[in-house]
């Protein structure tokens, strides 16, 4: 295979960016580089510079595999001084065993999965051509240091105190809340269009006539202490003095062309401007100024103005070739109003049962609320799994064509901040993500594709399965991660017998156990978070159901694993049941028409075992063996059939011989000479197919 693997979603790269390297000589060699510095004291950045120096692989990508140590569970960066530390019984073998597992187990496109496997491979063969070659550094023995082996990974500690008043929280719940009793089937845009007020940002409203548009924008007027409202009808017959206000005739007197702005436009903290697509050029360059800078210019002068933001409104798009786009584009928040769907609802509104809005004076925020929120927002944090969403959001943007730009993106990102901080919180949560769809969707009718984008990005991020996945994977090499209360032994310090691979192997699964717990507390407090989030959020309207489902589908998934860890201690409860699970897992002949392949009937008494032994190693079900009579196979006629030699052992005894412990020749002593090459090529067979341990391998999991 090549040396380097193409960018691979979800192992090589994360939304768009690179994570891991390419090349399997530079994982091995960061890998290497990473044990060799434990006694050093090496830290992140110190490692980085050293692969990249040696290898001069891009340092995202070594950054990446820096920052996965810690999901190896056998490697930390330690908090107080930044170094590395491993596990003493760690080795470079072990430690690229365990990169290779998270690898496999990472899920990608179908097109990459054998890329993936066997890049992990080459991974594996690496290091162990480098520890064959006596790299003396990466050998244990000459580290004592041990990490904690706590069942849950270390997280990065965030700032959870408020970051705003609760006190102005509680007032925009009010104000939420006389809105909700005033617009029915509206509370999606009555929470946009106060967010975007918050952030600064500008409304687009698009729908039919008598949707209660302009009632919305002088209601959002009153959420504001002492705002001042503008409201006009725009046609391309519009003046701009009917806009901006007249032109001064003193000024003009005096050689100054200044306009008279007071009660219109410029001084307005809140201005609705219906079918804004219809203003003329004349208006549009000094709207398009205004709105964005929050500037009005008129001659020489250039006024700030006190806009909170605009709320446009029109029946319909503008149109393509108008050269409207950065007018639509300068509407952070775009939103369709369609008139009442619930039957009820249409009752309430034609017997003018609905109150008016009522916002309360104390309710109302003043200049000082704003400047608390927005201050509070350029502190919010973004964690790693949102920013990662955010890029995986602006790649489907880019691969759909929706058209949002770099100035779009960086004002939304405000707004999800100022949403944080208004709502009492530190950092964004995946949840805020769903705010984002009337500012993705370039127009109403491709809102569910957006929707359907941003749904794949609030998945839970509490499991991250892969690692349930490859710890499971190590367990066939009996190298399932440390756990609290269970150290990791290595494979090599344990004899060959099988009563010791025996016990070695249920010790790994029982550290599996602790790790499953973990995740199973992990998934039930993310759950519980996700649903204090809803109840409490104050901008999500309602949380889509999809966003639980993804719970739910991780909860039957870790109940899945579950299931075959029960499955898989049976097997390893006794020489018995291992005996049986060993020989259930030899691959079984495909049906035959004529006769069967069998040269050896294998019969384990205490096991229940009798099957045929085939001269590839394959497993045949026998006429008269319990499967098949469990399966209503018939016994066929005797000159149907060829006559095979029966090989009666113990259980422990078929373990002794897997396990290399007894030799073919031993068990063919008493079998007839006219069979024993037949046999002695079938027995062969099968052992290299269990690959020699007496151990049954961990049943496999459903793909997730």
């Amino acid at each position: 295979m090549a040396s380097t693997w193409p960018d691979i979603p979800g192992v090589t790269s994360v939304a768009g960016r690179p994570r891991l390297p390419r090349s399997p000589d530079v994982a091995v060699r960061a890998l290497a580089t990473a044990l060799e510095g434990v006694d050093s004291g090496i830290t992140m950045p110190q490692l980085v510079d050293r692969v990249h120096r040696d290898t001069r692989a891009d340092r995202a990508r070594v950054e990446g595999i820096a920052g996965w140590l810690p999901l190896s569970r056998v490697a930390d960066w330690e908090t107080e001084d930044g170094t590395l530390a491993v596990d003493a019984c760690t080795d470079l073998q072990d430690l690229a065993l365990r990169y290779a597992a998270w690898v496999c187990t990472q899920p990608v496109p179908g097109d990459f999965a054998e890329t993936s496997r066997d890049y992990a491979a080459r991974v594996g063969e690496l290091a162990a051509e480098v520890v064959r070659d006596g790299g003396g550094a990466h050998q244990r023995g000459d580290r004592s240091v041990r990490i904690r082996t706590g069942g849950e990974p270390r997280r990065r500690e965030v700032q959870t105190t408020r970051t705003v008043d609760e006190a102005i929280t509680g007032r925009i719940r009010s104000l939420l809340a006389a809105l909700d009793a005033s617009f029915l089937e509206r509370r999606a845009h009555t929470r946009a269009s106060l967010l975007a007020l918050l952030a600064g940002q500008h409304v687009l409203l698009l729908g039919p006539p008598g949707t209660a548009k302009s009632m919305l924008a002088r209601s959002l007027c009153r959420c504001f202490a002492d705002a001042r409202y503008f409201e006009y009808l725009l046609s391309r017959f519009t003046h701009p003095d009917e806009l901006f206000g007249p032109v001064s005739i003193p000024g003009l007197k005096q050689e100054d062309y200044r306009r008279l702005t007071e009660g219109f436009l410029p001084t307005a903290h809140v201005a609705f401007l219906d079918e804004i697509f219809k203003a003329n050029s004349a208006i549009l360059n000094s709207l398009l100024t205004l709105v964005n800078e929050r500037t009005f210019h008129h001659g020489r002068h250039r006024d700030p103005v006190p806009l909170l933001g605009v709320v446009g409104a029109s029946n319909e798009l503008p149109a393509p070739d108008g050269g409207l786009d950065a007018l639509y584009d300068r509407f952070l928040v775009r939103m369709t109003v369609p008139p009442l769907a619930a039957a009820d609802a249409f009752l309430r509104v034609a017997t003018a049962a609905v109150p008016a809005p009522d916002i309360a004076g104390d309710d109302r925020l003043t200049d000082d609320d704003l400047s608390v929120i927005r201050a509070a927002a350029t502190e919010v944090h973004i964690p790693p799994d949102v920013g990662d969403a955010l890029v995986a959001l602006w790649q489907a943007a880019a691969r759909h064509e929706w058209g949002v730009s770099d100035r779009r993106w960086r004002q939304a990102v405000q707004m999800l901040k100022v949403a944080a901080a208004a709502d009492g919180r530190a950092s964004l949560a995946r949840v805020d993500l769903l705010l984002l769809e009337p500012v993705l969707a370039p127009e109403p009718d491709r809102i569910a594709e957006v929707r359907e984008a941003l749904l794949e990005q609030l998945g839970t991020g509490a499991i991250p399965e892969h690692d349930l996945r490859a710890q499971w994977w190590l367990m066939q090499l009996d190298r399932v991660a440390p756990a609290e209360g269970h150290d990791f032994r290595d494979p090599e310090d344990v004899g060959p017998s099988w009563p010791e691979r025996l016990a070695l192997r249920r010790d790994n699964l029982e550290r599996f156990v602790v790790h499953h717990t973990a995740a199973v507390r992990r998934l039930a407090s993310d759950r519980g978070a996700v649903d204090a989030l809803a109840e409490s959020h104050l901008w999500v309207a309602s949380l889509p159901a999809q966003v639980l489902a993804s719970h739910i589908e991780a909860s039957r998934d870790l109940a899945h694993i579950l299931q075959q860890v029960e499955v898989y201690r049976s097997m390893l409860a006794g020489p018995v049941q291992a005996a049986r699970g060993l020989v259930m897992q030899l691959p079984s002949t495909s049906k035959r028409m004529y006769g069967h392949g069998a040269v050896l009937a294998l019969v384990i008494p205490e096991a229940d075992v009798r099957v045929g032994i085939t001269l590839a190693g394959e497993r045949e079900e026998l006429p008269g063996s319990a499967a098949a009579r469990r399966d209503g196979l018939v016994q066929p006629l005797m000159e149907d059939r060829l006559e095979v030699a029966e090989l009666v052992v113990e259980a422990e005894t078929f373990l002794d011989w897997v396990g290399g412990q007894t030799t073919s020749e031993a068990l063919l002593e008493e079998l007839p000479a006219w069979s024993s090459r037949n046999i002695g090529t079938a027995l062969n067979s099968c052992r290299k197919v269990l690959r020699q341990t007496p151990v049954p391998a961990p049943p496999a999991l459903r793909n997730p």
